[in-house]
């Protein structure tokens, strides 16, 4: 029996929904199951919450920076909203969860000073830093990835949480309808600038095809006017949208998704069943999400494209190799299906009850 969970973590939405998912399923197999997330003043956070009718504490806490005075406010912050959780943690929790992320830092250590069992959800196949500080002193970690190394002994691969929108979707899918092939772009929860860029300067190579793509365009808040200006400019058949809650019907209803390649994306790519063309941010120093693409690469479910690789005659080679092939697009998408881990919510939720205290919790 699980009466309360408590998630840390945030900054985006890869790494709020593998929480949400858990959080959601536990209060369907346990109803009046108590979930708290212990989330940033992130406006993107909002938009991951609005409507879910979870429970939120928001901290006061910012990304360190590369200034020093940058890392002591950090360490003010986290020691102050430890203590605020540790309170809240006092009324009772069965399990709780690290979400990665610097926000997940203060919760995780409040949780050890609790006594709360701790799991630490790992979405991507190289763990994020704060996940390998935390791994030694966690109960669990919970991984994407058969690959995925960890020290300690504590993984556990459950596979990446999906959210139950996603699995709806999944379910949903048809096959393709005749007419317009369909792409969506996205970026994650924010979009990516330069995964919009990439696109801006394909567009005027790709006008002879307009008639044969629509195009969905996650874009982010930021870029999302100017995107929608150059599909208007190309003549483009283009929905443009800064963050999306309807993002799963949107990739259940294309016939290629190009995007970043962070873990959540990816598991949900997978659930749906969608062909993607997969662009890893560059600019990670772990290199994580080229890593991640390789996963679904090797399996056939995705092509790897490099940023800097992304000028309009690859995009325009590549969106020919599969886009106007049925079997190329049917092939990848079963390849993409072998790799879904549909049941990964309720996995994480039974790592938990074998966690629990003697006795269970009380909310």
């Amino acid at each position: 029996m699980i009466r309360a969970l408590a998630f840390f973590g945030g900054g985006t939405g890869g790494h709020l929904f593998p929480g949400i998912a858990v959080a959601e399923r536990a209060r369907e197999r346990f109803p009046g199951c108590r979930a708290v997330f212990f989330r940033t003043r992130r406006a993107v956070e909002d938009k991951v919450f609005d409507g879910r009718g979870l429970e939120t504490r928001l901290l006061s806490i910012r990304a360190p920076g590369k200034n020093p005075r940058d890392w002591i406010r950090y360490a003010y912050d986290a020691a102050r909203a430890r203590m605020e959780i540790e309170r809240v943690l006092g009324e009772g929790f069965d399990a709780a969860f690290g979400l990665g992320g610097y926000a997940a830092l203060p919760g995780a250590l409040a949780a050890r000073a609790s006594g709360v069992p701790l799991i630490l959800l790992e979405q991507n196949l190289v763990p994020g830093k704060v996940n390998r500080m935390l791994a030694p002193i966690s109960d669990a970690v919970a991984c994407s990835f058969e690959e995925t190394a960890l020290p300690g002994g504590r993984k556990v691969v459950t596979g990446n949480p999906v959210r139950k929108e996603v699995l709806a979707a999944a379910a949903g899918r048809r096959s393709r309808i005749p007419g317009k092939r369909t792409i969506l772009v996205v970026g994650g929860s924010q979009g990516a600038r330069g995964l919009n860029r990439s696109v801006e300067r394909a567009l005027p190579s790709l006008v002879d095809l307009r008639e044969e793509i629509r195009w969905i365009h996650c874009a982010g808040d930021a870029d999302k006017e100017s995107m929608a200006e150059a599909y208007r400019t190309g003549g483009f058949d283009a929905e443009v949208l800064g963050y999306s809650p309807r993002l799963p019907e949107l990739m259940a209803a294309s016939d290629l998704i190009v995007g970043r390649a962070g873990g959540t994306t990816l598991s949900e790519i997978a659930a749906i069943g969608v062909p993607s063309l997969l662009v890893p941010f560059p600019h990670h120093a772990d290199r994580h999400q080229e890593r991640n693409a390789g996963v679904l690469a090797r399996a056939g479910a995705a092509i790897i494209v490099e940023e800097s690789e992304l000028g309009p005659e690859r995009l325009r080679a590549c969106l020919e190799e599969v886009l106007f092939s049925e079997e190329k697009l049917e092939a990848m998408s079963g390849r993409a299906r072998a790799l879904a881990r549909p049941e990964a919510a309720d996995a994480v939720i039974d790592l938990a009850l074998r966690l629990e205290p003697a006795g269970g919790g009380s909310p």
